[in-house]
């Protein structure tokens, strides 16, 4: 048997447009601030006629982590769907570049690739405007056991959860990583998906998850309760891995009982905290890989997030593995 890949990872395939902003900009659009927003292809193709595009990189939340991973040194392949449109291939290109496998390929007939809009303020402050698009139309028969059973460990995307289908696709690779002893990962994305889906989700990591990401709003709003110490009882609660991040107080693995605090690592100024969230899953994930104790997982974590908040995109600038 051929060695295994790193992680596969499964969620939606976009594209990341970065635009500079302040909140009187986005309140006047009606947006939710400083979260994510869902919105159709009119809103999304109005915006990019209205405000200038500082950058255009191959993203999505899963995506960023994907990328991270590869920075790191890493492999792996993503799981989403794209169009055979002018995104979609430059996200499958892109993608390629830096060492993903991406199996499905364009597999959306009508619906086109899907793109995230995400206004950054001068404080590093971002608000995402989300157009799934082809992305909705995964479903159980794109996830194929060849494709999921040669990677070391899985990572799923709430926001992903939205959609019925995808959810059941994600049920099914579940079920595939766990026949094939493989570590799967979860990401609650956002405080407004928890709120969606907050007894799903408590379903999902209970019966099925071995390694849950989120900061301490969704943390704290998973477990309904009003301090990061209640949410961290919560996530000892679960008897699994918790990596949960602080914001500029670092973050914290939690392990059964154990609490390990993992430092910041400080930058000269925070530009853009798009795919900071990303970013530490990625670098953690990459150190579990690794097969690195867990503090170790997390300091790696810390590296890639504090490199991608030092400037703007969801992208490391410098190869991570040059970091460590």
């Amino acid at each position: 048997m051929s060695e295994r890949l790193d992680v596969v990872g499964i969620g939606n395939a976009m594209v990341d447009a970065i635009i500079p902003s302040n909140q009187n900009e986005i309140e006047k659009h009606n947006i939710n601030r400083d979260s994510m927003n869902l919105i159709d292809e009119d809103l999304k193709n109005n915006l990019h006629q209205e405000y200038k595009i500082k950058e255009m990189v191959g993203g999505g939340s899963l995506g960023n982590s994907m990328f991270g991973i590869t920075s790191f040194g890493g492999n792996g392949s993503f799981i989403g769907k794209i169009k055979d449109d002018n995104i979609g291939d430059f996200l499958q290109k892109d993608m390629i570049r830096e060492g993903l496998q991406f199996p499905l390929g364009f597999t959306s007939p009508d619906i086109s690739t899907g793109c995230c809009t995400i206004f950054v303020e001068e404080d590093g402050t971002r608000t995402m405007c989300t157009f799934l698009g082809a992305g909705t139309l995964i479903s159980p028969e794109d996830i194929k056991e060849d494709q999921i059973v040669n990677h070391k460990m899985a990572y799923l995307e709430g926001y992903l959860w939205d959609n019925e289908n995808a959810k059941k696709a994600m049920k099914k690779m579940v079920d595939i990583c766990k026949a094939d002893d493989q570590k799967v990962a979860f990401t609650l994305s956002d405080l407004f998906c928890v709120d969606r889906h907050r007894d799903s989700f408590s379903e999902l990591i209970h019966n099925d998850i071995d390694i849950l990401f989120g900061n301490s709003d969704e943390i704290c709003s998973m477990s309904q309760s009003s301090t990061i110490e209640e949410g961290i009882e919560y996530a000892k609660s679960l008897k699994i891995i918790c990596a949960i991040t602080l914001g500029d107080k670092g973050s914290v693995i939690v392990n059964n009982n154990d609490v390990i605090e993992i430092e910041p690592i400080k930058v000269d100024k925070v530009v853009d905290t798009t795919g900071a969230g990303d970013l530490f899953a990625s670098g953690f994930l990459f150190g579990m890989s690794r097969k690195k104790e867990l503090k170790e997982c997390g300091h790696l974590a810390s590296v890639a997030s504090a490199e991608v908040i030092s400037h703007y995109g969801a992208r490391p600038l410098v190869k991570l593995s040059s970091l460590i």
